[in-house]
């Protein structure tokens, strides 16, 4: 990789990544997706509203997990595009040097610079 800060940028990139999807797993199952089991609140209303309740809490849990694992995802998508970019400037250069052996060295003022 080209630096020492770039590769500790893509280390971490991929870190984060992974820790987002490991998270988002570990929080998806922390709630049941229909909410946590309801207790006998004594009564028809009480019990319905208890149920709306704790069912919204595993709506909303669920959707916290996978918006953590959607942003896993970005995160490795990430990683990967500036993978791929740092694979295709490493042999952009590479081609080209190889191009430009071929040829003749520059020269300034007369004289020959040297690699």
């Amino acid at each position: 990789m080209a630096g020492d800060g770039y590769s500790v940028v893509m280390s971490d990139l991929q870190r984060a990544a992974d820790t987002f999807d490991a998270e988002s797993g570990k929080l998806r199952g922390l709630v049941p997706a229909g909410g946590p089991a309801c207790p006998d609140g004594g009564g028809g209303q009480i019990d319905g509203a208890l149920h709306a309740v704790l069912s919204g809490v595993g709506s909303l849990n669920a959707a916290l997990a996978a918006a953590m694992a959607a942003h896993g995802r970005k995160l490795a998508q990430a990683h990967a595009n500036y993978s791929h970019a740092e694979i295709s400037s490493t042999q952009l250069c590479n081609d080209l040097a190889a191009a430009l052996g071929a040829v003749a060295p520059p020269t300034e003022g007369g004289r020959r610079w040297t690699r």
